[in-house]
């Protein structure tokens, strides 16, 4: 009897460790099988995606900080200089045949063709390289672009100041440019060089212009035209819109790069005040 419960209690201690034993081993290798195959798989796979992500910003971070730049010194000129602009700003202007300055007043009609035609294709070009930018980060998850919130929020802004209908709480005429046109009007701006894409050169924009005053081709122009044409001198929420603009551009420059931003503020002030003014020698 003695014997027996000898090797009975040997027998329980030593299957106790063995199942101890396994339920340990099976716990570590779970954990390790968790631990490589999520853990460090998704910690590896938000670097890469981070990493990925700071790529593209950086490319295209200067191409949206000039033509952000270059849009806002004419939105700030047609917000300073709205009621004068509106004289300027029809389609007979836009599609003008003349060829040279016939004078050095700012009435000249190719100068004004010039300043319209040059502000759409500012306004077009800033929405294609926003388009390239938003091809290239649609692919990534939305834990990645959540850490440039900021800076999608500014462009949220910037849309909203040109599409937005309810932020007009008054009766005052109003054209807008709706979030898919403005997509539209990125895509239709860029082409394809040698395998790379990249926007469309003034050249090429404007005889698109021309191929548009024929059949209205190509039609994502229609909305861009619209918008910077037949200006209404009063009551006329454009006028709005073009303020807003002009601060949403400034927020969104000095995001992308402050001290850029105050090199160039004493030439934008400059520029603002003198676009048009430089050339007002108006002999009336």
């Amino acid at each position: 009897m003695y014997v027996g419960r000898i090797i009975y209690t040997t027998m329980k201690n030593y299957l106790g460790f063995t199942v101890l034993a396994a339920i340990v081993t099976t716990f570590g290798t779970l954990t390790g099988l968790f631990l490589k195959e999520f853990i460090f798989v998704r910690y590896f796979d938000n670097l890469k995606e981070q990493k990925t992500l700071e790529k593209i910003s950086q490319k295209y971070k200067d191409p949206i900080l000039l033509s952000s730049s270059e849009l806002l010194r004419r939105f700030h000129d047609y917000a300073e200089n709205y009621v004068w602009l509106s004289k300027y700003s029809s389609t007979k202007i836009l599609f003008d045949k003349v060829d040279k300055m016939q004078s050095i007043y700012i009435t000249d009609p190719y100068f004004l063709n010039y300043k319209l035609l040059t502000t759409l294709y500012r306004f077009c070009s800033f929405f294609a390289w926003l388009e390239l930018y938003r091809q290239e980060v649609t692919f990534l998850d939305s834990q990645s672009k959540s850490k440039n919130f900021h800076f999608l929020s500014l462009i949220s802004h910037i849309r909203e100041a040109i599409a937005d209908g309810q932020i007009n709480t008054g009766d005052d005429w109003d054209v807008q440019i709706y979030r898919e046109e403005l997509r539209a009007i990125g895509e239709g701006m860029i082409e394809n060089n040698g395998g790379q894409k990249t926007i469309i050169g003034y050249g090429k924009f404007r005889m698109l212009i021309s191929q548009y005053e024929t059949n209205k081709e190509p039609f994502w122009l229609n909305p861009a035209i619209n918008f910077f044409t037949d200006l209404r001198p009063e009551k006329d929420f454009r006028l709005e819109r073009f303020k807003r603009m002009t601060s949403t551009l400034t927020e969104l420059i000095k995001y992308l790069d402050n001290d850029y931003y105050e090199r160039i503020k004493p030439t934008l002030t400059a520029q603002f005040t003198s676009d048009s003014i430089r050339h007002m020698k108006n002999p009336n």
